[in-house]
C-alpha cells in the first residue's frame, strides 16, 4: 500500500472533484418540482397544473487547492499533480454535492392547494482543515522526498448518501391587493445509502528519510484520529440503501409577493417576490457503522505501510485503538435558503439567491453544504427560459455560469463560463433534466 493512499485517507486529498444544484434554473416561475426542492411554498400557485418530472440529475464540486484547465482535463492526458496549479495550505477545504431525481410530480388540487411527491437520491461529502503542505509532501515519491515536519492541524471530513420519498404540501396563506403570501412544508422518508466519517484532532507528522534504504523511512506522528465506515467497501461489500437504517426530514418556506399587476395581465402578477425556507430539518440513523479512535502517537516505516493490506489493517496493526462504538447518527445538511426575484416586465428578471449552511463544518459526521451567492439575469417564457447565473462560492470563488429551459428540457451549468476560459477553475456544475409540463391554462 502507498503512502500516499495512507495519508489521503488521513487527510482527505481526494476531496476534489470534477462534478447547491440548478443555478438559474431553479429560480424559474416554470422550475416546477425542482423549485419545491428548494422551496415547498413554489409547489403552490404554480405554473403549472401538473409537472411531471421523468428524471433530473445535478453535480457541484469545489475546493481552494487546484485549480485546473477544464479543456485541457478533458483530453485525457491532464496530470493533476503536475498540471494543475496548486493552492497548499494548513487548511484547505473542499465539497462535492450531487442529486438525482426520479419519478415524481406536482399537482395542482385547487387555485389555492397543490401537492408534490419525488423519489430523490443524494450524496454529500465535505472536507475541512485538510493539510495541503502534508499532501504535497506526502504525494511526493519517495526517491525525491525530503524530511519534513508539518503540523496536519484538525482535519473534518464526511461522506454521506442516502435516499428519499418525499410528499409536499402548499397553501395560500393571504391574497390581499398588492399583498400575498403562500407557505409550504415538506415531509420526507430517509433510507440510508453511505456514510464514512474522518477526524483528526491535533495531528502532526514528522518524515525522516533514509537515503541508504527508503523502505526503512520513518514517520512520527502524534494526535488521534476518529474514523468510521457504514459498509465494509475494502473486502468488496457493495454500497446498498438500507431501510432499517432510516430517518425522517422536514422542510419549510414561505414566498411574498408584490403584485401590482391585475388579475387579467399576461405573464407573473408580481412585481417583486422574496422567499424563504429551511431545508433538510433531520437526521439518518445508521445501524451498521463502527466508529473507531486512534492514538497515533507512533512510528512507522515506509515498510509498514507498503506491506499493509488496507487502512483498516493498518491502523489495526500500527496504532492502539482507544474506543469503538456501534451506531451513530448523521445529521441532514440543514440550510436557509433566501430569494429575491424582480419582474422588469414580465420576461426579463434579475434574480438574487443564496444558501447558508446551518451546520458547522467542522461537527464530527457533520453533513454541510457550501454557502453560496447567485445573481442570475434572467429571460423567461411559458416554453422558453434563458438564464446567465454569476456564483460566489466557498472554496472556489466567483463562477458565472449558463443554463435553458426549452420545452420539457433543461440543461445548464453555474461554472461553464468560467471553466471555458479560465486556467484556475475551482469547481464544476452541471445539470440536466426532462419533464412533461403540463400548464394552467393562462400564461
Amino acid at each position: 500500500m502507498k503512502k500516499t493512499l495512507l495519508f489521503c485517507c488521513f487527510f482527505g486529498s481526494f476531496f476534489y472533484a470534477r462534478s447547491q444544484s440548478y443555478f438559474g434554473f431553479r429560480d424559474d416561475n416554470y422550475a416546477g418540482i425542482q423549485g419545491v426542492l428548494f422551496n415547498p411554498s413554489a409547489v403552490v400557485d404554480s405554473k403549472y397544473r401538473s409537472d411531471v418530472t421523468i428524471f433530473s440529475m445535478s453535480g457541484t464540486g469545489q475546493n481552494d487547492l487546484y485549480g485546473i484547465n477544464v479543456l485541457d482535463a478533458l483530453d485525457g492526458n491532464y496530470d493533476l499533480d503536475v498540471d494543475a496549479s496548486k493552492n497548499f495550505k494548513s487548511n484547505n477545504r473542499g465539497n462535492l454535492n450531487l442529486d438525482i431525481l426520479g419519478p415524481s410530480f406536482t399537482l395542482n388540487i385547487t387555485p389555492v392547494h397543490s401537492i408534490a411527491l419525488f423519489s430523490r437520491v443524494r450524496s454529500i461529502t465535505n472536507m475541512v482543515n485538510v493539510n495541503g503542505e502534508l499532501i504535497d509532501e506526502v504525494n511526493k515519491d519517495i526517491d525525491a522526498s525530503n524530511s519534513f515536519m508539518i503540523t496536519g492541524g484538525n482535519p473534518n471530513g464526511v461522506t454521506n448518501s442516502w435516499a428519499e420519498i418525499g410528499a409536499s404540501y402548499g397553501t395560500v396563506l393571504l391574497d390581499r391587493d398588492d399583498h400575498f403570501v403562500k407557505g409550504g412544508i415538506t415531509l420526507k422518508y430517509l433510507m440510508a445509502g453511505a456514510n464514512g466519517y474522518i477526524n483528526g484532532s491535533d495531528i502532526s507528522v514528522a518524515f525522516n528519510k533514509n537515503a541508504v534504504n527508503p523502505a526503512l523511512s520513518e514517520y512520527y506522528s502524534t494526535g488521534t484520529l476518529r474514523t468510521a465506515a457504514s459498509y465494509d467497501y475494502e473486502n468488496g461489500e457493495k454500497m446498498k440503501f438500507d431501510p432499517s437504517s432510516a430517518g425522517v426530514g422536514v422542510d419549510l418556506g414561505f414566498t411574498y409577493e408584490y403584485r401590482t399587476n391585475c388579475h387579467t395581465c399576461i405573464g407573473n402578477r408580481y412585481k417583486f417576490k422574496a422567499a424563504a425556507s429551511v431545508t433538510d430539518i433531520g437526521s439518518l440513523n445508521y445501524n451498521n457503522i463502527t466508529e473507531n479512535t486512534y492514538n497515533l502517537n507512533g512510528r512507522v516505516t515506509q515498510q509498514d505501510i507498503d506491506d499493509a493490506e488496507d487502512i483498516f489493517e493498518f491502523f489495526d496493526q500500527n496504532y492502539i485503538k482507544t474506543s469503538s462504538r456501534k451506531a451513530v447518527k448523521a445529521n441532514l445538511p440543514t440550510a436557509l435558503h433566501t430569494n429575491f426575484d424582480w419582474n422588469i416586465d414580465n420576461r426579463f428578471y434579475l434574480n438574487l439567491s443564496c444558501d447558508f449552511s446551518l451546520v458547522n463544518a467542522n461537527k464530527v459526521n457533520g453533513t454541510t453544504i457550501a454557502n453560496s451567492v447567485t445573481f442570475t439575469p434572467r429571460y423567461e417564457t411559458r416554453q422558453f427560459s434563458f438564464y446567465l447565473p454569476v456564483t460566489y462560492m466557498e472554496y472556489s470563488g466567483t463562477q458565472i455560469g449558463t443554463g435553458f429551459r426549452a420545452g420539457p428540457i433543461f440543461v445548464g451549468s453555474g461554472t461553464l463560463v468560467s471553466n471555458l476560459f479560465s486556467n484556475n477553475s475551482k469547481g464544476a456544475n452541471v445539470y440536466v433534466g426532462l419533464k412533461l409540463p403540463i400548464y394552467q391554462n393562462y400564461n
